[in-house]
């Protein structure tokens, strides 16, 4: 069994690795994997915070919607990810808000959501085009003038970078005549 683990995952729930695998292998039902692993499980946390309804035994336990929800939408973990390679900040400009589900980062996923319409296709390509855009900035010292999330999401800013390679300097120079 494979268990992919996203920190931003993590993050959005707010659990740790042991907590999350934990919580995965109950899901699955697979109480022979569970029992082997050496995993250091804050269980009354887990219930504390809604994800686990503890039984009398490990095979009792329930694992509630709460944790499944934020993963269950494919769109989610595409939004954390475009998160994870969009800059927080430049210099003292926020770029956007560090919580994937906060109200500033609201109008960009709801605008994203609407783009993709869940094409993981479209998704890697707006990723990639992303990491070139980035790249770029960096290598030329302009990343602090990146767009907010907002605007970089409303303007498909990535439509500009996409099959852009960095490594070939643009041949396009300017054309002048002496009169």
């Amino acid at each position: 069994m494979n268990i992919e683990i996203s920190t931003e995952t993590l993050k959005i729930l707010g659990i740790s690795a042991d907590d999350y695998l934990y919580l995965c292998l109950l899901q699955h039902k697979a109480y022979d994997v569970l029992k082997s692993l050496q995993l250091n499980v804050d269980v009354e946390s887990l219930q504390t915070n809604g994800y686990l309804k503890m039984g009398q035994s490990v095979e009792d336990h329930v694992v509630r919607d709460k944790f499944s929800s934020p993963l269950s939408s494919p769109f989610l973990q595409m939004w954390s990810e475009l998160l994870s390679h969009f800059p927080l900040r430049v210099e003292s400009r926020v770029l956007r808000a560090n919580d994937p589900m906060a109200k500033a980062n609201e109008k960009a996923r709801l605008k994203y959501e609407k783009h993709i319409k869940g094409d993981i296709g479209k998704h890697k390509e707006v990723i990639n085009a992303l990491k070139a855009e980035v790249e770029l900035r960096r290598n030329t010292d302009q990343l602090k003038y990146m767009q907010q999330l907002v605007t970089w999401v409303n303007n498909h800013t990535w439509e500009k970078y996409i099959n852009i390679d960095e490594s070939k300097p643009s041949s396009a120079s300017r054309i002048t005549r002496q009169l």
